[in-house]
């Protein structure tokens, strides 16, 4: 052998030496990028998951008085009864002063529990007749035949409905038009 081919064969074996240093070099740079990846990918799904459970914990906190408030639907329903009924005996009321305390302390009480509905964020679903009925916060309980009105429009409210924040506690029990034999002819 000769010198050429001995230098050739050095050469070869310190270009080889040198490839395999590179490939391992681009294996171990490939495997550093996997892992910076995946420590990239579980640090977003942690900070995800954070941001999630954060999230829960202040709805779970917002809505926590929701049975407790629908709880109390039916004390407000009562003392809409009992001022709306008054107007049967107000003659009663108004010449008995005993009477007329009495009832003048059921309206505080009225009023003191919606204030206090309102501080904590439930308010009623303003519903008026001739509204249109929307199935988001009414509740149809029958359909009545009315020529005056347009089909779906709201003819009487039997119970109001309450939301609480954004959520409905209870939709408005109303009753709505149908269409009539003369509207479905036009």
């Amino acid at each position: 052998m000769n010198k050429e081919e001995s230098s050739q064969i050095v050469n070869s074996e310190e270009n080889s030496e040198a490839d395999n240093e590179n490939n391992e070099k681009c294996q171990h740079e490939e495997e550093i990028q996997k892992l910076k990846d995946t420590v990239l990918r579980t640090l977003a799904e942690s900070e995800n998951l954070r941001k999630r459970l954060e999230k829960e914990k202040e709805e779970a906190i917002k809505y926590s008085k929701v049975s407790f408030a629908k709880d109390l639907l039916p004390v407000i329903d009562n003392f809409e009864r009992v001022t709306e009924n008054a107007s049967l005996v107000k003659g009663k009321i108004e010449n008995d002063e005993k009477l007329k305390a009495l009832f003048e302390g059921v309206l505080l009480c009225e009023k003191e529990l919606i204030s206090v509905f309102k501080k904590h964020g439930v308010s009623k679903i303003e519903t008026k007749e001739s509204d249109k009925f929307d199935p988001e916060y009414h509740l149809a309980m029958n359909e009545i035949e009315n020529p005056n009105l347009d089909p779906g429009s709201i003819v009487n409210v039997f119970q109001t409905g309450y939301m609480y924040n954004e959520r409905l506690l209870r939709p408005a029990m109303v009753s709505v038009t149908k269409k009539t034999a003369t509207t479905d002819k036009n």
